[in-house]
């Protein structure tokens, strides 16, 4: 959801600074048109509003692609899920990726798709990074 966010920001901010960019170069136009300098006013001086956005903007794509890679890594997280029946004593040893565990079932690293009944528990253990 953050990296939505953020890319909707980016978004924004990139139109924004090309309708800003749009509008300067009418302006010139239109001053060259009518026989007026292009310079801009020695006394006015516009503020470093074009670096700080670019700045933000920055910092916003390394974040979010940071936030991406951290959750892509941590999505492939290989774990080992027991399932335990306690009716019978019997224990399944299953290797699963991280992203395809859910609260009552998962799927397997070879694609088989198990689902635990009420009865049954299972404990989940991190393996390592595969």
């Amino acid at each position: 959801m953050l990296g939505k966010i953020l890319v909707t920001a980016l978004v924004f901010g990139v139109v924004y600074i090309l309708w800003r960019h749009q509008q300067r170069q009418q302006e010139l136009e239109k001053n060259e048109a009518a026989g007026h300098s292009s310079a801009l006013p020695s006394s006015r001086k516009s503020p470093a509003v074009k670096p700080l956005l670019i700045g933000i903007l920055a910092l916003f794509m390394l974040s979010t692609a940071a936030w991406m890679v951290y959750d892509w890594q941590d999505q492939r997280t290989l774990l080992e899920v027991r399932v335990m029946n306690p009716t019978n004593g019997t224990e399944d040893i299953y290797q699963v990726y991280k992203k395809d565990l859910q609260e009552r079932g998962f799927t397997t690293r070879n694609g088989q798709h198990i689902r635990i009944a009420n009865s049954e528990r299972m404990e989940v253990q991190r393996l390592g990074k595969h």
